[in-house]
Parts: C-alpha cells; structure tokens; sequence
C-alpha cells in the first residue's frame, strides 16, 4: 500500500508517525532553546540525583542528605531549637515518591545518561509515548479522525511538552493518565474480567507514578460496573480482579517501604510535608493564598536528644502540625483558602502570578507557560462543549473527564499549582478534541451538501449509476 498520497501520509499509522515528529521537533526546540542544563527544582533535583544512586545498585536512599549531607536548624522541644548537621554519605531510605518515574530515569542512568542534560534528552523521548496513546484512545472513542485531532493537540499543547524538558514524573503521569482513560474506554464498551485486569495493572503503574492518579480506579471501575446490566456477582468479580491486578503491580513498592520504615508505607511518605507548608498564616493569607511556604515547614523536627527522625517520623510530626492549625482556621479554610487552591490551580485566581511562581518552584519558562495559558484558555471551552457531546452519544464521559474532578481534589486537599493540573490536562485535550472533531465533521458534511447538484433532474436522473 503506498502510505504517501502527494508527499502525504494516507493512513492512521502515517498520520500519526508524523504527529509524533512534529512533537518530537517542538520538545526537542524547547529543550535546546531553553530547558538544557537549567537548574532543576527541589524535586526534579531529587529525581535526577535518586535515579543515578538507584542506577549504582543502591536502592532508593534520600539522595540530598546522602550526596551533599545537610545543616538544619531543628526543633527540640516546644521553646528550644539547635542545629544538627548530617554527613556527607548519609544513608536514610526514603519514599518521598513513587518509584516510577525514578526508575524510568534510572534504567537511562545505567546505560550512561547521568548528566542533567542526558535525562533532559530521555525524558523529552518519554513524552513521545503520550502523543501516541491519545491517538489511540481518540480512535477508540470515535474515530481515526478524532484519534489524529487528540494527538495534533497533545503534540502542541505547552502545558504538556513543558514538562518533558524538567525532569519531573509528570512526563510519565501525562503517559499513564491517557494510558488509564484508554483501558477504562475498553472497559466501558467491554466490562470484561480480562479488560478489568488490564485496567487494574495500567492504574497500578499510574499511582505509581504519581499517588493521587490511584483515585481514577475506584472512581471509573466501580461507577462503570454500577451502570452495567451484569449480574451482581459478575460486577464484583470484576472490580476485585481490577484492584487485586493493581495491588498486586503496587505491593514490592509497599513491601520495600514497609522493611524499610518499620511501619505501613504505601506510595509515599511526602503528604506531612505538603500540608504543613500549605495550612500556615503564610498560605491563609497575603499573596501566597492558597499557595504553599517552604518556611511553614520549619524547623525540622528531630528526636528530643537532637538525633534524626526517620522520613516517616518527620511526616508524621508535619502531619499533626498541619492538622492542628488546620482544626484552629477551618473556616477560612473552606470559605477563602480551598477556592483560592482550585483557582490558582485552574489558571483563574491569579494567573499570571501563579505562572510566576511555577517559574520558582518548577523552573517552567514564564514565556512558554505563558503560551500554555493562552492555549488552556482556548481549550477549556471547547472541552466543555466535548462534554455536553460525549453526555448526547451517552459515550464514556466519566471515563474522559475523571481526571478533572481528581486534579480538583487534589489542588483542594493540598495547595493550587498549575504543575497538579497535569493529569487534567489529558481530559481536557480528549473533550477538547471530541468537539473539534465534531466542528470538522459539520463544517466537512456543509461543503459536501454545498457541492450537490440541486436540479432534480441530476439527482432523479433515470438509469443513472450510484
């Protein structure tokens, strides 16, 4: 089959190869342009710096205190503070993250990509997978023409490809997230116990990317099989083989965590740290409303004799500080702080600022977030309208835009950053393209009807041939 028609790819496979070079010129641009060998952000540091030690056989050590040590000033008891230093060569397990996107990294680092540049290539190459999985997924919810309009747009879209360049996991949520929306699809037209478990292992390596994205299983999985005309039995049968298929990918990383800490550990450890630093008069009020303050979370807290808590018992510490003030302001709380952690996140309580801030806390380019905005703004309608298209053909809608209400918990629980949006961001660009796709379709069906001969004689013309 010739797959070029006048220097032009003809088939889906074509179509679709040639959708990924242009994403791989756009994230390769930005790269070389712009993210190469910048500074890295507190957790891309971490990433980069984890995924080598992993890649030297050493497991998933804190990577910080482990190659640099550290000086904190710390809290002794209620009125009393010192400072303790950590030497160079400090080993102390952690599970600040899930493993994912450390390993991915770190199978790279084996095969010698250990500079900040080299990941910076590998992650750009992982961006590629998502562009491709969004043209699948929008050829399994309609067509090949609404499967290439997914891709085009997710090929394109800034507050995608910026990330593949800043070595942070949401490279790989991006991928997982189109991935789960492309199981949970098959899963709606076919509620097999087959297709349950392929969903339950996809959702498994998802939350193990980032922790928050376990939500979309119970949530699409129980609400599919709520609505399906299959026995009772059947119904439960499946949703246990699809959270038993992801328990069973998620339990080593529990396990590892468990030895390690001596304690149930399950994705991560991290979640003390960022609701000290977002429940705090710095983040209750002034201009980092509904954001988070590093300062919040200080003094680290170590044991009474000035020795140093395990990552497990500093959480636990940020956990009940947090809790505390939490308890002391929930009514500002609820009525100021979470609207103000949704806007920020959805790009409409101070946006520009908050691209600012992404810039200090991510390290994302103010121009090209910029860019992202202008194309977020033009998006979110169009996705709106996807909704209300997808809810007429009673097509999968939960399925499509489970992660819009996921995201918005998230940001609601935690603090407003537009980095939190990420996986968002594929439910947006899936609707988004359901409408275009439809805007094509009428604008394609009104010139087609435009070039019809209206003489009745031309359309009723005996003998004539169809």
């Amino acid at each position: 089959m010739n797959l070029f028609r006048q220097g032009h790819p003809v088939t889906f496979r074509g179509r679709m190869a040639l959708i990924v070079a242009v994403g791989l010129v756009v994230r390769l641009t930005y790269l070389v342009l712009i993210a190469a060998d910048n500074p890295l952000s507190g957790d891309a540091s971490s990433y980069h710096l984890a995924a080598n030690l992993w890649a030297d056989g050493l497991g998933f050590p804190e990577p910080l205190r482990h190659l640099f040590g550290g000086m904190d000033v710390v809290l002794v008891d209620e009125a009393a503070t010192t400072v303790v230093q950590t030497p160079i060569g400090h080993v102390e397990p952690t599970a600040g993250h899930p493993p994912i996107w450390t390993m991915i990294l770190g199978v790279a680092s084996f095969l010698g990509a250990t500079s900040i540049v080299a990941q910076q290539f590998v992650a750009v190459l992982m961006g590629l997978p998502a562009i491709v999985l969004m043209g699948l997924l929008g050829r399994e919810v309609r067509s090949e023409r609404l499967g290439l309009l997914a891709a085009a747009l997710t090929a394109v879209y800034a507050f995608i490809w910026v990330n593949d360049g800043l070595l942070m996991a949401e490279t790989a949520a991006i991928a997982t997230a189109t991935a789960t929306m492309l199981m949970g699809v098959r899963f709606w037209r076919a509620p097999t116990v087959r297709s349950a478990a392929v969903l339950g292992l996809v959702g498994g390596v998802a939350a193990l990317t980032r922790a928050e994205l376990v939500l979309f299983l119970p949530l699409v999985a129980g609400v599919v099989l709520l609505r399906s005309t299959l026995p009772w039995r059947a119904r439960l049968v499946r949703y246990t083989v699809c959270g038993l298929a992801a328990l069973l990918l998620c339990l080593p990383w529990f396990i590892r965590n468990t030895l390690a800490f001596d304690t149930p550990v399950l994705f991560s450890n991290g979640m003390g740290t960022v609701l000290v630093q977002a429940n705090c008069d710095a983040t209750y009020h002034g201009p980092d409303l509904g954001y988070w303050n590093l300062e919040c979370g200080l003094p680290t807290p170590y044991g009474r004799d000035g020795s140093l808590l395990n990552e497990v018992e500093r959480d636990e510490v940020a956990r009940d500080r947090a809790a505390a003030y939490v308890s002391d302001n929930r009514g500002r709380l609820l009525s100021v702080v979470v609207p103000a952690r949704i806007g920020r996140m959805w790009g409409v309580y101070e946006p520009i600022g908050q691209l600012r801030r992404d810039v200090l806390a991510d390290r994302r380019s103010f121009a090209v977030s910029a860019l992202g905005l202008v194309q977020f703004t033009m998006l979110v309608p169009a996705a709106a309208a996807g909704i209300v298209l997808v809810g007429r053909r009673r097509g999968p809608l939960l399925v499509l835009a489970a992660w819009i209400p996921i995201a918005t918990l998230t940001a609601a629980s935690a603090f407003g950053n537009t980095r939190y949006r990420t996986a968002a961001e594929t439910s947006i660009v899936i609707l988004a393209a359901v409408a275009i796709d439809a805007a094509f379709g009428w604008w394609t069906d009104r010139r087609g009807a435009s070039h019809l001969d209206p003489s009745p004689i031309a359309v009723h013309a005996p003998g004539g041939s169809s």
